[in-house]
């Protein structure tokens, strides 16, 4: 090989010499053109692959994580009464036991106890403390925001969990 190399390199001249036929350049510079082209393709489809790849993980990802850790929040409850909240710290509880249980004891005791402490004995705990002559508008509209906030503080302790 080094004496190929040499050999070349001492005859340059006559290597030089020849002419180029015609059409040469512009033959040349097809078969480039060709080879970008594909190689641009190649760059095309691996990028949509990869893409592809990243959002099916991403919707992996969020199809198998709890409503509480989403990356956008969506209240469950939009324009429903203050049952719905009540109802979805119910859900919440479950969950929040279910999650606890491979934890050690003391932490799980700290989250349960933090647990009974928000959630309410019924739906109606809150409208019973009001007093009797407030308007049922009023009332209601207390009470939604009372669930919702506590719903917010369960959902804080549920992120614990995870």
């Amino acid at each position: 090989m080094d004496k190929l190399k040499s050999f070349i390199q001492e005859n340059r001249e006559l290597f030089e010499s020849d002419p180029l036929p015609e059409g040469h350049e512009l033959r040349f510079m097809q078969k480039m053109e060709r080879r970008r082209s594909r190689k641009h393709n190649y760059l095309i489809y691996i990028s949509v692959a990869a893409l592809f790849t990243l959002v099916v993980t991403i919707g992996v990802r969020f199809l198998k994580e709890d409503p509480v850790g989403s990356l956008f929040y969506v209240d469950p409850c939009g324009g429903e009464s203050y049952t719905c909240y009540y109802n979805q710290m119910q859900k919440l509880s479950e969950q929040i036991e279910y999650n606890t249980r491979e934890l050690p004891d003391y932490k799980r005791q700290e989250i349960l106890m933090n647990m009974e402490s928000i959630m309410p004995g019924s739906a109606d705990e809150f409208s019973e403390m009001l007093p009797k002559d407030i308007s049922v508008r009023d009332a209601e509209s207390l009470n939604k925001e009372y669930y919702q906030r506590l719903y917010e503080g369960m959902k804080e302790l549920a992120s614990l969990t995870n």
